[in-house]
């Protein structure tokens, strides 16, 4: 979770855009003004409607008001024209934002948080998770197949290519993938390789291992500074992809269940993708996390079994 500090760090950030983009509208607009006199006469009379409207409201002329807007009205179509006759663009002067839905504050008209600082708070997390690093690593482009058998090298290209599939069609195909076996026979690695391709992409990922994500929720559910959580369930419920690692390693409670079937339910009915990776059996999903859970899995998911020995102990064999 991120930190008051790190957060209030992501505001200033904003709050430099918007600086950024008042300098730039004020240069353009003493470009005009020095550049088309007619425009900052203009501008003189504007101000001036104003200051008179002002004082007519004070003697009690009711009618000031809407005779100042009709006037100002006519003097900015004027305006337009000089600076279309002059070669500027009808935006000229208006401050361009780098988020146009929120204009750089980081939140909507209604309070809602922009998806653009939404991507900046997980950018930041991930950051923080020292993930970026992991992906560096592990990755499509550091894949070999050097620890496999030839009958297992048949097999895992099979699979490998699924997940490059499902990587090269994130954004165009809904699909989810289940991803199972023994420990060592490289899930979380080919989880990793998909992630990297797909936030290269743009897309927004949210990782977790199975047990922090479980006590992440617990933690915001029961009694957690909801300010202080950032909203990771909303994160979980609505990112473009969520991983799940290593399920089956948090203990297990109806709390877990219920939450578990409340993601993937909720996910499937908004259309975002999920990779799960499991050192369960496939059978014994269903038994642990009911067969609600089960049935939705089996239902929605490619479901991927690298069936090989344990890379771990074949990289130890040949390092001797």
């Amino acid at each position: 979770m991120l930190t008051q500090m790190q957060y209030d760090e992501i505001m200033r950030g904003y709050e430099r855009k918007r600086m950024i983009s008042r300098h730039r509208a004020e240069d353009a607009a003493r470009t005009v003004r020095e550049k088309i006199p007619a425009y900052r006469d203009i501008e003189n009379k504007i101000t001036d409607l104003a200051m008179e409207c002002a004082a007519k409201v004070f003697d009690g002329d009711a009618g000031a008001v809407a005779r100042m807007r009709e006037e100002i009205e006519n003097l900015s179509q004027q305006q337009k024209k000089l600076l279309a006759d002059n070669g500027f663009a009808e935006d000229y002067l208006e401050e361009k934002h780098e988020c146009p839905i929120c204009n750089d504050t980081g939140y909507t008209k209604d309070g809602r948080r922009c998806d653009c600082l939404r991507r900046e708070l997980l950018r930041v997390a991930y950051h923080q998770s020292n993930i970026e690093e992991i992906l560096e690593r592990e990755n499509f482009g550091t894949l070999t197949y050097d620890y496999y058998t030839d009958s297992e090298r048949e097999k895992m290209k099979g699979i490998i290519d699924k997940c490059r599939e499902f990587a090269d069609n994130f954004g165009s195909r809904y699909e989810n993938i289940l991803l199972y076996g023994n420990v060592g026979v490289g899930k979380t690695f080919l989880t990793n390789c998909m992630a990297k391709e797909i936030l290269d992409k743009g897309y927004s990922v949210v990782y977790f291992t199975s047990m922090r994500m479980f006590d992440t929720l617990s933690q915001e559910m029961f009694g957690q500074d909801e300010e202080r959580s950032w909203g990771w369930q909303k994160d979980i419920f609505t990112c473009d992809l969520l991983i799940i690692d290593d399920l089956g390693t948090e203990s297990v409670s109806s709390f877990v269940a219920s939450r578990l079937f409340d993601i993937l339910n909720e996910r499937d009915l908004r259309r975002k993708s999920t990779i799960i990776s499991t050192n369960l059996a496939f059978g014994d999903l269903g038994k642990r996390y009911s067969e609600r859970n089960f049935s939705r899995i089996f239902g929605n998911y490619t479901i991927l079994h690298p069936d090989v020995e344990d890379i771990r102990v074949k990289r130890k064999r040949s390092a001797r």
